[in-house]
């Protein structure tokens, strides 16, 4: 119950007297980006899911992309990214799972590599040409793997034309816009019969059919847009706990009264199980056990409750195949469309682009109609506008969102600057939104 625990803390917060009310769900304070060239802070951090064959999270993708600038330049970006994957907001984001580094063959050698020894990181070499993997390279790799520190290739053909490279890496990627499933059954024969351990991935898997074709030739890490595939679901209409909270948001946002609130709550055991939870957590120091669904929601309170129902929403489909990582874009969307308005913005703005970020993916979660979720929901005009036009004060920030999950280089950094965002800003707010969304789900779905 993490996210219970600091929402309950920063309202005891707030209304402890001596200061301005917080907010419910106040932004974390970022972490920076630490930079030490001129031009090396006008880079952006892109970081893409890698799946694991039952299509949970087995890690993440850092790279950087930004302006063109001089090759000296671009090295010290490249340590930068280095330096930002050592840090605190990325390690938190990954947690156990697996932090991926794309890099230059440039960079091969210098200390910066070395200081990511040790952290569990796997450093991915941008460079397709076997001629670039000399012998001193190919010993450089085997160095690092003694020190602790896996090296792959982001673009894996190298390993096809030398088998001293495919025996030194770890690990190696392909893409499915290069070659065809035929050519990626030899891949995977020949691969793994020369070197057992190396991991195999894909990527820009654009359909569940490739997902499924490649997790039975061997391949471990996956990635590609397929997961944020919409079917054919206009028969399709959402559970009845999803339409108990559907109706129980229009019932808050209305203002009917708690006591009636309370009334459809304890129409749905789990829905009432969960609400019971919140009331007898640690954090609200109750001294006694809450039994009543009335006082429970009397103690959370009208806007707080209106968000933890936002929250259920999206975990009452039944689990299925990439429900996680569906349901994590989901609240990094929102968390990130909330943090990039800044402290400043408005509550109601803040709660507004939270709601739109979490429900342009609803129906990807639920796997019913958006036209169908936007009936039942009376959402605020401008949240509906974005999501269903992309309209209004809320589109911009809802394409960048978007854009990050692709991730669209060329579109973050065109929508970063037409919302004047600064990259450092943005890149700490991807990192907190991360987190955020990363541990809400495990607090929601225990």
């Amino acid at each position: 119950m993490w996210f219970i625990s600091q929402l309950w803390r920063r309202l005891s917060e707030g209304s402890s007297g001596g200061g301005r009310p917080q907010p419910a769900d106040a932004p974390v304070s970022p972490h920076p980006v630490a930079v030490s060239a001129p031009g090396t802070d006008r880079f952006l951090v892109m970081r893409e899911a890698v799946l694991d064959r039952a299509m949970g999270v087995a890690g993440y993708v850092f790279s950087q992309a930004g302006d063109r600038v001089s090759p000296g330049t671009e090295l010290e970006r490249e340590k930068a990214l280095l330096r930002h994957v050592r840090g605190e907001g990325a390690r938190s984001l990954v947690g156990d799972r697996t932090l991926f580094v794309t890099t230059t063959l440039g960079l091969l050698c210098d200390p910066a590599v070395d200081a990511l020894a040790g952290t569990g990181a796997v450093l991915l070499l941008r460079a397709a040409s076997l001629q670039a993997y000399d012998s001193a390279a190919i010993e450089r790799i085997r160095a690092l793997k003694r020190k602790g520190l896996e090296v792959g290739l982001a673009d894996g053909r190298a390993a096809l034309e030398s088998d001293a490279v495919a025996g030194a890496i770890g690990t190696a990627f392909f893409s499915v816009a290069d070659f065809l499933p035929p050519d990626l059954v030899g891949i995977s024969r020949r691969l793994s019969r020369l070197s057992p351990g190396l991991k195999l991935g894909v990527r820009a898997l654009q359909t569940q059919d490739e997902f499924d074709a490649c997790c039975r030739l061997n391949f471990v890490c996956l990635q590609g847009p397929f997961v944020g595939r919409r079917g054919e679901w206009s028969r399709n209409r959402a559970n009845p706990s999803a339409l108990l909270i559907c109706d129980l948001l229009g019932r808050v946002r209305g203002g009917a009264e708690l006591r009636n609130i309370a009334a459809q709550v304890k129409l749905d055991p789990m829905l009432s199980y969960r609400i019971l939870r919140l009331a007898n957590t640690a954090a609200i120091g109750s001294a006694r056990n809450i039994t009543s669904i009335e006082e429970t929601i009397l103690i959370v309170g009208r806007d707080p409750l209106y968000r933890w129902l936002v929250l259920l929403l999206c975990v009452a489909a039944p689990p299925s195949p990439g429900h996680v990582v569906r349901l994590e874009n989901a609240l990094a969307r929102g968390r990130l469309m909330e943090l990039l308005a800044g402290a400043d913005t408005p509550e109601s703005e803040r709660q507004a682009l939270f709601l739109t970020g979490v429900f342009s993916l609803l129906d990807l979660i639920l796997k019913v109609p958006m036209a169908s979720l936007l009936s039942e929901v009376k959402l605020p005009a401008e949240v509906g506008d974005a999501i269903a036009q992309r309209t209004g004060p809320w589109a911009l920030p809802l394409q960048l969102a978007e854009a990050c999950e692709l991730p669209d280089a060329g579109a973050v950094a065109g929508l970063c600057e037409k919302l004047e965002l600064e990259p450092e800003r943005f890149n700490a707010a991807m990192g907190a939104a991360g987190v955020w969304a990363r541990e809400t789900v495990r607090s929601i779905q225990g």
